[in-house]
């Protein structure tokens, strides 16, 4: 088990005492929380006292110094009582229960008094399904019953004794990709809030806690594996430190990109090669990683901005639309070095989930959508307090440009400030020969889109919603901002192949 629990939010009185600066006092309390991670209270006390003494001396001599030890020292012990209550609870569950419970800190990189969420802002708790409920109920086995009891009667106790009050609890049910989406989307609702109705009876008020169906929206394992897809159905139970955090974590999961490593579809489709080795996970105590196989990294080539693909499909492929692709098995997926995590929001401690993760593209894909976050209390949504105001450059533009001689049109691209999320969902037209005295009428078709957002780009994947259109999916990578397309993928079918070839749309202009 990860036993990388964050210290809840602390009094920074020792800065007042003993005249630290900010980046002092980080490093003291970064190496009481490590001491802490591994022996508990007892150690911590004298560790703090240790720990604060020195760095009180070494700013303001003895004075300092018997300041350092008194404060360094409640510091300390009160360090050690919430890494043992939490983590000891749940070691003891885990182990009396055969489950295997994947931990995870939630920190903000930038703590402030404007968002109200402490820099320590919450643990997340990922609970195994393991039999929890039966299979497409939400009905609570005898067992399932059991564990619950044990998680509810853990946090019934804050991990901090101030805490009680503004702490907030969120529910997830996740669930795998087999079935229609709609369907595991309310499954994993209803049973979201069965874990909570137990929460409430142990005495959590239910104002303090919400709850959320994600469906298969954000998978942890490769759904198109049997042996492995199970992973992804679970019970996420996240502590927050207030609802300020509540709010913060669940915008930052609607998009995260952490969760594209692998696709929304159980079904085993052709994987374009990615340029990195799958990253070992290191939040969960023992969870069984899919391993997958990757291309070296190449070069990539240069495009040019008419975007003409010369790479012409396979004779005996057979597309409703040439456009001049290449088979997506054979296809340098790069786009995930582009997605870099945004510098504002939560940092997990898991490293897994880094940019530079092979993640899978739309072609191994469906459109993911996951519910509101709901209040136990009485089942309103969670207030959001966003407004629509565009993306520069995204505010539902025309984006266009030619494939191996195709006109492919994406509109309207509308993409919202807030979170990078999708305000008008697009549709597709695709012009044969243009330009060309065999030009054919446009065919539409509609289309659902996905956003992802990064510190400096958006993924923008879009999926076609006939199965049999020329264009299966896209995914383009757009620029927050110039309003420019940096790299651009088109996957279509050719015969019983998935094949791609390069896009990359220009904002197109009004004629006079």
């Amino acid at each position: 088990m990860d036993k990388s629990f964050r210290l809840a939010p602390l009094s920074c009185v020792l800065i007042a005492v003993v005249g630290c600066s900010s980046q002092q006092m980080q490093n003291f309390k970064s190496t009481v929380n490590d001491i802490g991670k591994d022996y508990g209270m007892p150690v911590l006390c004298g560790a703090g006292m240790i720990a604060g003494g020195a760095a009180g001396y070494a700013i303001n001599g003895k004075k300092g110094a018997v300041a350092g030890v008194a404060l360094g020292g409640a510091l300390g012990c009160a360090a050690g009582y919430m890494w043992q209550s939490r983590l000891q609870e749940l070691d003891r569950i885990a182990k009396e229960e055969n489950l295997n419970i994947a931990t995870e800190k939630l920190t903000v990189a930038e703590p402030a008094a404007v968002t109200g969420v402490p820099q320590d802002a919450g643990l997340v708790a990922q609970i195994p399904d393991s039999g929890m409920f039966s299979s497409g109920s939400a009905q609570l086995t005898e067992s399932g019953l059991r564990v619950v009891t044990k998680l509810a009667q853990l946090y019934a106790k804050p991990a901090a004794a101030d805490a009680s009050d503004q702490r907030r609890i969120l529910l997830v049910g996740h669930s795998d990709a087999t079935g229609p989406a709609e369907l595991n989307l309310r499954l994993s609702e209803q049973r979201a809030r069965a874990v909570g109705k137990v929460l409430v009876a142990s005495g959590i008020p239910a104002s303090s806690i919400y709850y959320q169906g994600a469906g298969s929206s954000r998978p942890i394992a490769d759904n198109s594996d049997p042996l492995l897809r199970g992973q992804n159905r679970r019970v996420e139970i996240v502590e927050l430190a207030n609802e300020q955090a509540l709010v913060m974590r669940a915008q930052s999961e609607e998009n995260n990109t952490r969760y594209l490593r692998y696709g929304a579809s159980d079904t085993a489709k052709p994987r374009v090669a990615a340029t990195k080795p799958a990253a070992q996970s290191a939040s969960g105590s023992s969870k069984v990683a899919a391993t997958s196989q990757t291309a070296p990294r190449q070069p990539a080539a240069k495009q040019s901005a008419s975007n003409t693909s010369t790479t012409k499909a396979l004779p005996n492929a057979k597309a409703a639309v040439d456009f001049g692709g290449k088979p997506a098995g054979t296809y340098q997926w790069n786009m995930a070095q582009n997605i870099k995590p945004k510098a504002s929001g939560f940092a997990l401690i898991s490293s897994a989930y880094a940019s530079d993760m092979p993640m899978s593209s739309c072609e191994a894909d469906k459109p993911r959508s996951a519910g509101q976050v709901l209040s136990m209390a009485d089942d309103k949504p969670l207030p959001r307090h966003a407004t629509k105001e565009y993306m520069p450059g995204y505010n539902n533009r025309v984006w266009a440009n030619t494939v191996n001689g195709h006109l492919v049109t994406v509109s309207p691209v509308s993409i919202l400030r807030d979170n990078a999320r999708v305000d008008r969902q697009p549709i597709l037209q695709v012009v044969q020969g243009y330009k060309s005295s065999n030009q054919k009428k446009p065919q539409t078709l509609k289309a659902v889109a996905n956003t992802y957002e990064g510190e400096s780009e958006v993924l923008y994947r879009v999926f076609t919603s006939d199965p049999k259109a020329s264009v299966s999916c896209m995914d383009l990578v757009f620029s927050k901002g110039n309003a420019k397309v940096s790299q651009g993928a088109l996957f279509y079918p050719a015969g019983s192949e998935a094949y791609v070839a390069s896009y990359l749309p220009i904002p197109a202009t009004h004629s006079k």
